[in-house]
């Protein structure tokens, strides 16, 4: 069946004046809308995403890791940034995850604290050995990071297909479509407005007249004194001089399983393997590196490759001997920079416009330093 199209009547529609509108109603966009209305508990703020009821590109199609950072993916890091930029980086992943707990309660999230670990097979030993030669300056970082205590350390392996672990303080797991609901029930009850299923032309095709943007859309023309682009992956559709890479992130999620000998979360591969229990279930994500350019697209769909790669390691690295069923799969959709600078965008860009996008697969963690240092610039 196709698609409804839009009268001529709702295309002339003119929605009120905002104070703020905010393309895409991921968690970036969710986050600064929240900060701004404790700002501004008056003001006028929509939000408008191009997706349907409740979804949200990443945002409710993570794995639900609350982590900040691995060992291996810190040295990768190391290799091609200036070390300040990892630790502001490495504070803003903290310091969000810290504001989710302030802000929710832990029922609300589904947050379960663990102890996090990097676990390493036998062929990957020389990485491993290297990680733990640098654990005294990556404790360094964290430390400079305000992440308390000794966050990197030596630990047993768990088999022997993973004989080398490094652990991780501070990690947890969390439900991440109780997280967008909590975090949406919020800002809506702090009075924001949200409209799904809008989608927007770029800002050539926008206008500006008597202080405020005028934005055409099948929905109607939206007005708004400030726009926030925080659409991570698509926000290039808005503002195409940006430099975004989607990248798919695909998951498998098995049926309970006896005994299952893994709780907690887990990290392999320089991060682009993860896995975590969810109660007497695993959840395996990752192995875009291994596909890389078929994984740089915007597609929501699995693909078999990934999945028999992700299923493969299931059963010969982390469940040998297991009976194991798979009951879902899924893909959310990530942004990534072309340089490999995992450094987010957030920019005025000087002309009543702004960006918060590009997490790099950690938005769970960023988006709430980045939606209070967005309110910020836009209340300068």
């Amino acid at each position: 069946m196709s698609m409804v199209s839009s009268s001529h009547w709702e295309h002339q529609r003119h929605h009120e004046l905002s104070d703020v509108l905010i393309v895409g109603a991921g968690f970036v966009g969710l986050w600064t809308a929240w900060h701004w209305l404790q700002r501004h508990p008056k003001g006028r703020i929509h939000l408008v995403d191009r997706l349907p009821s409740m979804q949200a590109g990443a945002s409710t199609r993570n794995a639900g890791f609350a982590c900040f950072g691995s060992p291996t993916e810190l040295l990768e890091d190391l290799a091609h940034e200036p070390e300040d930029d990892i630790i502001e980086r490495l504070h803003q992943r903290y310091m969000g995850l810290q504001q989710w707990r302030s802000t929710f309660s832990a029922a609300d999230l589904d947050w379960k604290d663990a102890l996090g670990h990097e676990v390493f097979s036998p062929d990957q030993k020389d990485g491993y050995q290297r990680a733990v030669a640098a654990l005294d300056h990556l404790n360094t970082l964290a430390h400079r990071a305000d992440i308390p205590g000794n966050v990197y350390r030596v630990a047993e392996g768990f088999s022997p297909q993973l004989p080398h672990a490094i652990s991780i303080r501070h990690e947890a797991g969390l439900h991440p479509g109780k997280a967008y609901a909590q975090l949406t029930h919020a800002v809506l009850a702090a009075g924001a407005r949200i409209h799904r299923g809008v989608p927007l032309p770029p800002k050539s095709e926008w206008t500006y007249e008597n202080g405020a943007w005028r934005i055409p859309s099948p929905q109607g023309v939206w007005m708004a004194r400030n726009v926030v682009v925080a659409s991570n992956a698509w926000a290039h559709l808005s503002l195409p001089q940006l430099d975004i890479v989607p990248g798919r992130g695909q998951v498998l999620f098995t049926d309970p399983i006896s005994n299952l000998p893994f709780q907690g979360t887990y990290h392999a591969d320089a991060g682009y393997l993860y896995f975590r229990n969810v109660g007497d279930r695993l959840l395996l994500g990752g192995g875009r590196n291994q596909f890389r350019a078929a994984e740089e697209t915007h597609d929501a769909q699995t693909s078999d490759e990934v999945q028999a790669y992700l299923e493969n390691y299931l059963h010969t690295v982390l469940l040998p001997g297991f009976r194991v069923n798979i009951a879902e799969r899924w893909a959310g959709t990530m942004a990534f920079s072309s340089d490999q600078s995992k450094k987010p965008y957030l920019e005025d860009l000087g002309d009543q416009t702004y960006v918060a996008a590009r997490m790099g697969g950690m938005g769970v963690a960023l988006a709430p330093e980045l939606g209070l240092k967005m309110a910020a610039l836009l209340s300068a």
